[in-house]
């Protein structure tokens, strides 16, 4: 099992006893847990998953060690002496722990910036020109890390404790002997930025959709389909002033025959949704069924 020793020092007058709210510690090294998770998805989807584990405690520091769990059996344990896994596995949480750092600098770097254009070089790095014509390299990863939602979300709990009164800085050290610090002042900085909506697709069908709930003040009806319920606006203005006029009337088992939009997006938290309009009614069926009588006489 591999391990790469790293720290965090919470500073400020609310430690001069030693001690720090639960509250205000276990979200940032929960959100910290999570950063290092999801640097490793990015990187190797289909390695074996990471964990933060705290070691020992000093004065106002708490040791944590990045430990990458390889299964208990004795195969696994086995293949890994003969494929020096372990060693591996130690070089990727380095670098794990590279990107991490170098995406906090990569933060603070461009908090205050707006981006101009970017340029990928040939040894797997991208270059940054920022609105004031400076430019900062920096690895790939590093970039997909600082676009990831997720992560960045992550990193903003990790610092959450600097908006406590009396925690004043936040400092990284790991094995390499290389240190960051995050003060109070830069806070701000570290605010995750809001994203758009994307649409990803939509098309137009004809379908058949049971009347679930019939909406007059918000505009959207509930429908089902096949077991699937959902809210659709009706687009159809002609149908809708038959509702009004009392000329249509509705049961709770009543049909209709559709000219459905679906448009599909992934939102702003990146959620797959769905949204509907019904552009037109083109029949209304009564939901009561009856039985169709089987005469005889085709006449009758």
């Amino acid at each position: 099992m591999a391990k790469y020793d790293f720290s965090v020092h919470y500073s400020g007058e609310a430690l001069e006893e030693n001690r720090i709210p639960i509250r205000d510690l276990a979200p940032s090294l929960l959100a910290l847990s999570e950063t290092f998770q999801n640097i490793q998805k990015l990187n190797s989807p289909l390695e074996a998953p990471i964990s933060l584990d705290i070691q020992a405690t000093e004065k106002g520091s708490f040791i944590v060690d990045l430990v990458l769990t390889s299964g208990n059996d004795l195969l696994q344990k086995a293949v890994s002496l003969l494929n020096n896994s372990d060693s591996n596995a130690f070089l990727n949480l380095k670098d794990y722990v590279e990107i991490f750092t170098l995406l906090i600098n990569t933060i603070l770097q461009l908090a205050k910036h707006k981006l101009k254009s970017k340029k990928e070089l040939n040894d797997g790095k991208i270059e940054i020109t920022l609105d004031d014509h400076t430019k900062i390299v920096i690895p790939k990863k590093v970039l997909d890390a600082y676009q990831n939602l997720e992560i960045r979300k992550n990193i903003k709990e990790v610092v959450d404790p600097l908006k406590e009164d009396g925690i004043s800085s936040i400092q990284f050290h790991h094995a390499s002997k290389e240190e960051i610090t995050i003060t109070e002042e830069h806070y701000e900085d570290f605010k995750v930025p809001t994203t758009t909506s994307k649409e990803l697709n939509s098309s137009t069908t004809t379908q058949y959709l049971q009347i679930m709930n019939v909406a007059f003040e918000h505009g959207k009806w509930r429908f089902s389909s096949g077991g699937n319920t959902f809210f659709a606006k009706i687009l159809d203005k002609d149908f809708l002033k038959s509702v009004e006029r009392n000329i249509q009337q509705f049961g709770s088992t009543d049909i209709l025959k559709v000219l459905l939009e679906t448009q599909q997006f992934v939102d702003k938290d990146g959620s797959l949704k769905s949204n509907y309009k019904i552009l037109k009614v083109l029949e209304h069926r009564k939901g009561a069924q009856q039985i169709d009588l089987d005469f005889t006489d085709k006449d009758t």
